[in-house]
């Protein structure tokens, strides 16, 4: 790690509090720090505790990222004087320096779960230190939550101390109410942050837009290093200091590589880019003090952000963006997007040109929309695939991840389908309860599905005198789990020799060392045929067996739709077994990259295990009425289908909820009355939120079909008695009785005018209250009605004695002394049988004409 040798380490803040951690340590086993960037948490706390007669036995620090887990390692041993491996170490997925005398240990999160699942009581450990807790890794809420179980059961003496660059939005106080907090100052210069908005056009689409904002990050660069750019103005600094860029990923960093590369003197320069998937030789170049003299750009994801101190650093150009992946429970596929940080996240990366020396940041955005960004990042548990965490929480014993003691709880949907998931790919039964198969596929250390396939492998192969399934399966298991690939098109079977190389190539070795594959790569290599691929993937990703639509693309077997490019030699074919596909945003179907033909006949050998047969209902449109059928099965695929007798009213009630599923509420009567109940209750939890209002949006209604709707279906048997329903009065139901009082008081339907006329109030689903009435009715009103117990203004729409809109307005008194006299003077000679007097505030409300006004007066 390139920390500045002239800094010591006494200087760091986090100095000042070692006497501090050492008494609470002595006091209670968990420990809460707060150290902002520069503190000297990551580096000097380890370093100072492996002196500590308070600790006993081995230090395990968690790292939520490879290159900063080896870059601590390093740079601890350094200042410690020990070679790598001995006193100090570290462990990452595929590489470990470490042995049992080591004193130090920095690992990645994944690691931890791993040590914990093997041996529960973390015998030798006597102290497990959460850095950069903040994140919020999936992998760091379940080293913690498991942590915590084994300090509560085996181990009252474990030591755990949780730290974090900032506790905003962290809810540690949950599971660990009792540890003690400290807090050290940060040690980082003045940064001098600057804002630089990409133009943007209505017209422009999404790939324009894309590039324009690389573009443009790469001209603020250029100007930056030249000095042309508001931020280097005065500034000496940044004529010798090397840039550290964020980028959302590794696309986008090798356009604005090659963006540079063409534009910069390289004999000046060194460009650096820097992401997980980085080779280590590569990152060690990235991190460490350029020695050429040349200035260094690097170009980085967020594995920037934290715990890396990169030398020379002195100017941080921000895109704002990162790849946010979002699990699709729905699908069972991960979508990938690009996001803007969180004001957390912009912090962050700005501390990193100050951490050795004043510096400068350039953002790429407003400093308008700089207020819009989210406080903190989401926790990842709330959005990403949560099968490896649900098998992990199989195998630790629990039926639900709720027992364990989580920061956040989990999506419910996500953890739903991979229970779903778990339970067909046999690792766990229907209790939940982890299976003998389940506890194998663990051991291999790789993700459930694979870790199916591999096991299904060996136990095929057991009889037959050949592990060539099985080393076919390590090599395809190779491929998906390798952190890099080179482009050879979407057929699996192009990149089997490349799975046999480098890192991957050492992962196939271990698993082919597991489960005893006598058989060199080589040779597993030269007689792998398409039709094992195909069928191995196929017990890895039964869901995502896909039959073509034609010009289309494909249909998965989990319903979901995904597209090859056109000129791949796989695009034509009638079926395939999905392997790794993508979903994007602005995408209609998922991008497939890697996948394998398989032949239709194996549905009837080998694979017939997954055909089911089901009796089918569905609405035929062109003759309009219901149907029954009997069809044979892959998930969603409909592999042949014969008719049966006529639907019975259980089978009519599933079809009429899965056309409302696909074509939306419109099949139901969704009139003005209903829609206006909706934007009450809305508005109602937004305003008077102690009291739980339920969700009747559009969105909740179609999650809950069955809940409101199910129960008066019985009876329908046409899409004509659908649509008779009187889903107003359903949906009021669905209030209890002081709820619909409750409504009627706070967002009244109604206004009583002075006139004795009942004012139709209108609400909007912008939580707008809008109430109708001619402007004569309103004469007297000094200021327009308040709901919700004085906290929403009413929109007063004034209308003309013919009931057509003269204004509109929230404010009464104002309407009365300022736009009222251009409309007197308007409407007066258009109406003049009707009253527009000078006063109208202090004048009494009619809904008559003069005359008859007059006369009533009279």
């Amino acid at each position: 790690m390139c920390y500045s040798d002239v800094i010591s380490l006494e200087q760091l803040p986090v100095h000042s509090l070692l006497n501090p951690l050492r008494r609470a340590f002595g006091q209670h086993n968990q420990v809460i720090l707060e150290a902002p960037t520069g503190a000297g948490k990551s580096t000097a706390l380890p370093l100072a505790m492996l002196d500590w007669a308070e600790i006993e036995g081995k230090i395990l620090m968690l790292e939520p990222r490879r290159v900063a887990a080896r870059s601590v390692a390093h740079y601890i041993a350094s200042q410690r004087g020990c070679a790598i491996g001995e006193e100090i170490g570290f462990r990452v997925r595929g590489e470990s320096r470490s042995r049992a005398t080591t004193k130090l240990e920095i690992v990645t999160e994944g690691i931890l779960t791993r040590m914990i699942q093997q041996d529960p009581e973390l015998e030798g450990i006597g102290l497990i230190i959460f850095d950069e807790i903040h994140e919020r890794h999936l992998t760091t809420d379940l080293g913690l939550a498991l942590a915590l179980e084994i300090q509560g059961s085996f181990r009252e003496d474990l030591k755990i101390l949780a730290m974090s660059a900032t506790l905003s939005g962290l809810p540690l106080d949950s599971v660990m109410p009792e540890a003690i907090s400290l807090k050290s100052e940060g040690r980082s210069f003045p940064v001098d942050i600057i804002y630089n908005a990409v133009s943007a056009s209505k017209n422009r689409s999404q790939h324009q837009s894309h590039s324009q904002w690389i573009e443009h990050m790469g001209r603020c660069i250029l100007d930056l290093l030249k000095g042309d750019n508001a931020a280097s103005e005065g500034s000496d600094d940044l004529s010798n200091g090397s840039l550290l860029a964020f980028l959302p990923g590794q696309g986008e960093i090798m356009r604005l590589h090659d963006f540079l590369a063409s534009r910069l003197d390289l004999n000046q320069f060194s460009l650096c880019p820097l992401y997980g998937n980085l080779p280590a030789k590569a990152q060690d170049k990235a991190i460490a003090a350029a020695d050429d003299g040349k200035r260094k750009i690097v170009l980085s994801t967020n594995v920037a952000e934290s715990s890396l101190t990169i030398e020379g650093i002195t100017m941080v150009v921000d895109s704002g963006y990162k790849r946010q992946a979002r699990f699709n429970p729905k699908t069972g596929v991960t979508k990938l997007s690009l996001k803007r940080i969180s004001q957390a996240s912009a912090a962050q990366r700005s501390g990193r040109a100050g951490r050795l020396a004043p510096g400068h940041c350039l953002r790429l955005w407003s400093q308008e929309e700089q207020g819009r960004l989210l406080k903190a990042d989401e926790p990842e548990i709330l959005h990403t695939d949560l099968l490896p965490m649900v098998h992990d929480g199989a195998c630790w014993g629990v039926k639900s991840l709720c027992e364990l003691p989580l920061l956040t709880q989990p999506s419910q949907a996500n953890e739903s389908v991979a229970w779903q998931l778990l339970q067909m790919l046999d690792v766990v039964d229907e209790q939940r309860k982890i299976t003998a198969h389940g506890q194998q596929a663990y051991e291999l250390g790789c993700h459930p599905r694979l870790a199916h396939m591999l096991l299904k492998a060996k136990s095929l192969s057991t009889g037959t005198g050949s592990d060539e399934l099985t080393g076919l399966a390590c090599l395809l298991a190779g491929v998906l789990e390798s952190r890099s690939r080179s482009r050879q098109g979407t057929d699996i079977g192009n990149y089997l020799r490349e799975a046999g190389q480098g890192e991957s190539g050492q992962q196939v070795r271990r698993w082919m060392k597991k489960l005893k594959v006598n058989m060199s790569l080589s040779e597993i290599i030269a007689g792998a045929a398409s039709s094992d691929i195909a069928f191995l993937l196929a017990l890895a990703y039964p869901d995502r067996i896909a039959k073509s639509r034609g010009m289309s693309g494909y249909q998965l077997a989990n319903g979901t739709g995904v597209i090859l490019p056109d000129n791949d030699p796989l695009s034509h074919v009638d079926w395939l077994v999905v392997a790794d596909f993508q979903e994007s945003e602005g995408r209609t179907s998922g991008r497939v990259y890697l996948a394998a033909e398989i032949d239709s006949a194996a549905f009837k050998e080998q694979l017939s295990f997954l055909v089911s047969t089901k009796n089918y209902c569905g609405w035929d449109e062109s003759k309009g009425r219901f149907f029954a059928e009997t069809q044979k099965c892959i998930g969603q695929i409909v592999l042949s289908k014969t008719a049966s007798k006529k639907p019975e009213p259980s089978q009519i009630k599933a079809a009429i909820t899965e056309q409302i599923l696909a074509k939306g509420l419109g099949l139901l009567n969704m009139d003005d009355k209903l829609v206006q109940l909706q934007n009450r209750v809305k508005l109602a939890a937004k305003l008077d939120s102690e009291h739980g209002w339920p969700d009747i949006d559009d969105a909740s209604l179609l999650a809950n079909l069955d809940d409101w709707l199910g129960p008066y279906l019985g009876d329908v048997r046409s899409l004509s008695q659908l649509k008779a329903l009187d889903c107003y009065t359903l949906l009021l139901n669905c209030l209890e009785w002081d709820k619909q009082r409750r409504l009627d008081s706070l967002l009244p339907c109604h206004w009583p005018m002075a006139t004795g006329t009942k004012a139709k109030i209108t609400y909007d689903d912008s939580g707008r209250a809008l109430l109708n009435v001619r402007l004569q009715e309103a004469l007297g009103m000094a200021q327009s009605p308040v709901l919700a117990n004085g906290k929403l203004t009413v929109t007063m729409e004034l209308l003309s004695p013919a009931r057509r809109p003269l204004a509109l307005t929230a404010d009464l008194a104002s309407f009365w002394q300022g736009p009222y006299v251009e409309v007197k003077k308007e409407m007066k000679g258009r109406y003049p049988k009707h009253l527009w007097p000078d006063d109208p505030a202090n004048t009494l409300p009619t809904r008559f004409t003069k005359k008859k006004t007059f006369n009533a007066k009279s």
